[in-house]
């Protein structure tokens, strides 16, 4: 771990205790789980700083005196069975890249899936590639790996990040074929974590489902305000720099407080040499933050229908809405029906454009929000 960064509000990755505001009852919670064998469950919306925490609680659980070995894989960019067990198995690559002949005993565990192994162009870490073509090949992998993992002589932690892609595989059944394994092995303790509340959710919660009530639900909420405040403020006065009370007040209103966007803020705004980061400065930075977005946010356009985009722009413009098919709203806004305007919030939730947070619909990415409703506000 770096113990110096040129920028405190880091974007990208984790980059220690230092650098990381608060969420000591999270951390609290999922420590004190870990060592008491539960299951948890993590939830969050994206860009709430769920995958910093895991990788906060991965870093302090493995400081401790005979740690548990803590392997953490994000299945965001799995598509199947196969991309999974390439994920896990070259997490577990990596965890134990430095033990004694690890590629031969995997090679060995897993020689009927053909693995092959490679190092990253990039990180150089290494990465194992298998190659699965049954569903009976995924169960046997996922099985030997977990069993392989039972084996080792030190407690166990696997952290499985965005776990709701399961649900997406093409492949029939997989969430019964991984509780069914994942129970094998009750020495194994599992975080589940994601950012897609009405997909990962009911996983864990409706009786019908394989993962029924097989692990503790955990909410990750916004940072409280207080708490970023003087996180804020003691970074920039660490290194001379002052923030004004309404810049700062005004940053977290424009991005919600969550947590990627505040950091991703506070990140620009901190690479003037100016010493007073005031409104002007903000603004500018606000400014910045839509116009270097702005190809990506602009090709939306195009690829959506008329009226999920004229949906979008409305929500957007009036900061979330608790009443998307209420008639005065519709009127307003030239959405046509009530009807429609049901079927374009389903469709857009589905594409994760838009998020039901609380009781209010909002655009998804925050950063795109305040884009529609500076180009389409007021108009």
């Amino acid at each position: 771990m770096r113990n110096k960064v040129s920028n405190p509000f880091v974007t990208g990755g984790y980059m220690g205790p230092e650098y990381f505001c608060n969420r000591q009852q999270e951390t609290d919670l999922l420590t004190k789980a870990i060592a008491s064998n539960r299951n948890i469950t993590l939830i969050s919306l994206r860009r709430m700083g769920k995958t910093g925490l895991l990788k906060h609680v991965k870093h302090l659980v493995e400081q401790q005196k005979n740690p548990p070995m803590v392997i953490y894989a994000d299945l965001l960019p799995t598509m199947n069975g196969n991309d999974m067990l390439n994920i896990l198995s070259s997490a577990l690559l990596r965890e134990k890249q430095h033990e004694k002949n690890i590629f031969e005993k995997l090679l060995a565990l897993l020689a009927s899936l053909r693995p092959r192994m490679s190092y990253d162009a990039l990180t150089g870490q290494p990465s194992l590639e298998l190659k699965v073509e049954t569903p009976a090949d995924i169960q046997y992998g996922f099985g030997h790996l977990l069993g392989f993992m039972a084996e080792i002589k030190q407690d166990l932690v696997v952290m499985l990040d965005e776990f709701q892609q399961i649900t997406r595989y093409p492949e029939k059944n997989t969430e019964a074929m991984l509780r069914t394994i994942i129970q094998t092995y009750p020495g194994i303790d599992f975080i589940f974590s994601g950012s897609s509340k009405h997909m990962l959710e009911p996983m864990f919660s409706a009786a019908e489902r394989p993962f029924y009530q097989s692990a503790e639900l955990l909410y990750l909420d916004k940072i409280a305000e207080t708490d970023y405040r003087g996180f804020i403020i003691e970074k920039f006065r660490a290194t001379g720099k002052t923030i004004h009370d309404d810049a700062l007040s005004k940053l977290f209103e424009w991005t919600r407080l969550h947590t990627f966007y505040v950091q991703h803020v506070c990140n620009l705004l901190f690479e003037p040499e100016q010493e007073q980061i005031d409104m002007p400065l903000l603004n500018q930075v606000f400014h910045r933050v839509m116009t270097s977005n702005e190809p990506l946010f602009a090709s939306y356009r195009n690829l959506l229908p008329s009226h999920q985009y004229r949906l979008l722009q409305a929500i957007a413009v009036e900061n979330g809405i608790e009443k998307p098919t209420s008639g005065a709203f519709i009127q307003q806004y030239s959405l046509t029906s009530a009807s429609s305007v049901t079927t374009s919030l389903k469709a857009l939730a589905d594409k994760e454009m838009i998020v039901l947070n609380g009781n209010r619909w909002q655009v998804y990415d925050v950063f795109f929000s305040r884009w529609l409703e500076y180009h389409y506000g007021g108009k």
